[in-house]
């Protein structure tokens, strides 16, 4: 696959990853923020629902990535 013909994949690669980085800042602690439904303080104060909202969103990115740009099968060598 040429990275130019398909700018897509790249696209869906790159989201994935920025949802993954977001998904483990929201779990930084910091301590003038409010705690968090776990009781820590985080820099997010919705921490553990937001954490597991963005990985899956990331997970969602990649799988999708990975449905429409699926490796086409090579012809058999004879």
């Amino acid at each position: 696959m040429d990275a130019n013909k398909e700018p897509q994949y790249s696209v869906l690669t790159g989201l994935s990853l920025l949802l993954a980085g977001l998904a483990v800042l929201t779990l930084i602690p910091h301590a003038a923020s409010e705690a968090d439904l776990l009781g820590f303080h985080t820099l997010c104060s919705f921490a553990p629902i937001s954490t597991l909202f963005l990985a899956g969103a990331a997970g969602f990115a990649l799988a999708m990535r990975n449905a429409t740009y699926k490796a086409r099968p090579r012809p058999p060598m004879r």
